[in-house]
Parts: structure tokens; sequence; C-alpha cells
């Protein structure tokens, strides 16, 4: 390998605090759907400015270094698991069709270990999150060993778990932080018929900081989810209590009371995301699952393979589904009516006025597609400059 890219200054890393600082405390000041406008809109054009034609091409041919390059400066979470069991069956997860209540497989270690080696190896600072399909918390034996793995093979990494909170409990907290995890995502269910509403998710919220002895700091509110900020000795704990009726998606196309909307815009997940599936196969994003019939097509390759590397599979097959989802217009199987981190109707008109405006300058204006239009009155809003 070549010799490690300098770390910012400390000028530069000052810098960064007193800008960070001063967003938060504006975003204090707003109302609650303002500020989720606002990061929302700072993300999209955070997404944009990071386009290269590195990133939209085939790499298979390139030297490593290049491959390793690409992939440390565009992705920013990495999911994996470490088993394959969820001792549940929600109505808005594909679990309801691949029932893994009984699956016992446990994620092969050498490749977890391959995997975190990698991510070392270019000083990853981003998240790897143990999350997907399975209940991360339902062997947990395996789960701290893997994660005292990656914590010691990817030192500067934000380790985290996404957890439906059945077998979470302070000890269970204790040991998580000794095993080196950062953040625990909380996932709040509602019993089944019954109907959710903010004051439902707030009972939801305030039994589980009982249950944990964990302070709520912050709390969160739209229309149809509840997020709450905790803090837990060394911990980050954040929950969310979602309106599913509202909030769910089509998971890759295999769950049709999520497939009344068509997708408005392009998909950040091929750019941002590295998903790996307990039997190793690697995924374009967290929507879609190798053990589904209807997804297995959709694998983009298999680390369980000897010699199969995160930044080749990055570089290689998945160029083409980031070539596929850099812009607006229709969308093939499985993205048809997915509409998970869908760009806001508001957003629309000047993202993609500033995608248009980008992919001309880095020389890939032929990978932009305009938005779909609706009606005559959309299409003026859309096209006006």
């Amino acid at each position: 390998m070549g010799a490690k890219p300098l770390r910012p200054s400390v000028s530069t890393g000052a810098k960064r605090a007193v800008s960070h600082l001063i967003r938060k405390t504006t975003e204090t000041l707003l109302p609650d759907a303002t500020v989720q406008r606002l990061r929302t809109a700072r993300e999209w054009r955070r997404w944009v400015r990071s386009l290269t034609p590195a990133v939209l091409e085939d790499l298979t041919q390139s030297p490593p270094e290049v491959k390793r390059r690409v992939f440390k400066a565009q992705v920013r979470r990495v999911e994996i698991e470490t088993h394959a069991k969820c001792n549940r069956i929600c109505s808005f997860c594909p679990n309801v069709i691949m029932d893994r209540r009984l699956n016992q497989t446990l994620t092969d270690a050498q490749v977890l270990d391959r995997v975190f080696e990698e991510l070392g190896a270019i000083d990853y600072a981003g998240q790897i999150v143990v999350a997907r399909y399975s209940e991360p918390l339902a062997n947990r034996p395996y789960l701290y060993e893997r994660l005292a793995r990656a914590r010691a093979l990817v030192p500067q990494a934000e380790l985290c778990i996404t957890t439906n909170t059945d077998y979470l409990t302070p000890a269970v907290l204790n040991q998580l932080e000794v095993s080196g995890l950062n953040v625990v995502y909380m996932s709040l269910y509602l019993r089944d018929h019954e109907r959710w509403s903010i004051e439902v998710a707030r009972a939801y919220t305030e039994r589980l900081a009982r249950k944990l002895g964990a302070q709520v700091l912050t709390k969160v509110e739209t229309p149809t989810n509840l997020l709450a900020i905790y803090r837990y000795k060394g911990l980050d704990l954040r929950s969310t209590c979602h309106n599913w009726d509202q909030y769910g998606t089509d998971r890759g196309g295999s769950l049709v009371q999520y497939q009344q909307q068509k997708r408005v815009g392009p998909c950040r997940d091929p750019f941002e995301t590295f998903v790996v599936d307990y039997n190793g196969s690697v995924v374009p994003c967290c929507a879609i699952r190798s053990d589904l019939p209807e997804h297995r097509d959709l694998v983009v390759g298999n680390l369980s393979v000897p010699g199969t590397s995160i930044f080749d599979v990055y570089t290689g097959r998945l160029s083409a589904w980031r070539r596929g989802m850099v812009g607006f217009g229709q969308k093939d199987f499985p993205c048809t009516t997915c509409r998970h981190r869908d760009l806001p109707a508001e957003l629309v008109g000047p993202i993609s006025r500033r995608l248009e405006k980008h992919l001309h300058q880095i020389g890939r204006a032929e990978d932009y597609r305009p938005p779909v239009v609706e009606s005559k009155e959309r299409e003026t809003v859309l096209t006006a400059r």
C-alpha cells in the first residue's frame, strides 16, 4: 500500500467543529419540521458535490489503490449481519415472507474479519452497523465477539447496532460498551392491532427509558415518527417509534402494501452504503436481501469466495447500480416503487438543477435524467429557472 493520506490540520478540524456548533445551535432555535427539512436538503447537496467520474465508472481493471481511494471517499455506512436469526415477524418487514425465527446461521467470522481488515487498511472512519433483517441481540455472545474484532481492526469506525429492544437491558448495554460499541439504534414497535399516535409513541419512549435507566436528552416529533436521544454511560442511544402505515417502504418490491407511489428521485444508497448479508452476499442497498427468491439475481458479490475484496465489489458491479440511480426518471425493478430515502417533492426542482449542472461539470452529463413530470402545473414548477 502507498503512504497514508495526511489527516486534516488542527485549523481545519477547528473550523469544522465551529461550523458544526453553529449549525447545531441554529437548529435548536427552529421547529422540528424545519430542522428536518434543512438536514435533508443539506444531505442531498452534499451527495451531489461528492459525485466524481470515478464513482460512476466501472473500475474493475483499475489498480487496487484507486479502488480503495474511491471506496473511502464515498462510503459512509457499512451494514452487516453477524447472524441470520430474528425473533419477530413484522408486517412492514420481508421477514413476514422469509421467516428467520429458526435460522441460527452465523456469519462466517473469517468473512467479517476480512471486511474489518480491509476497512482498517483505509483508516475507515464511517459507520459499521450490525443491522439488516436479523436481531443482533438474538445471539449476544457472538455479537460481542464480532464487535470486539471490529473495534480492534477498525479503530476509527463508529460501531452501531439496530435492535428491536426485546433483549436490551442495562447489563447488555454495559457489555456492548465493553465490546467497543458507540451507538444503539432502538426500534420501538407497537403491539398487534395497536394504532400509532404521537401519544402512544411518547408512552413507548418513556417506558424504554425506565427499562434501561437512561435519561432522555431530547425528542424530535413528526407526524409519522418520534425520535428520542438518550445518554447511557459511554453509549449514545437513539430510539424511533414510526407510524409504519405511513413510513414503510416496499423493500425492493417485496411488500405490496407499500407500492402505491413511484419513486421520484435518485438513490444515494449504492453510493454511500455497503451492505453485506449473513451469508456473505453483497447487495446494492438495505432494501434488497439475498435470501428472497426475487432478489437472488440482484446480488453483486459474494465475500465468502476467497480473494473477493469489498473494494473490488464496490468499484465493479455496484457501479452499474450507481449509474442507474444517479438521475431522476422511471426506475426499473426493484426500485420502481421504493420510497426509501426518496427526494422530498419540494427538493426535486433545486436538486435536479444542481445535479444536472454538476454532472455536466464532471463530464458525466449523459448520466443525468430529468424528473418525471406528472402534470402541466408540475412541469412549470420543475422546469422554472
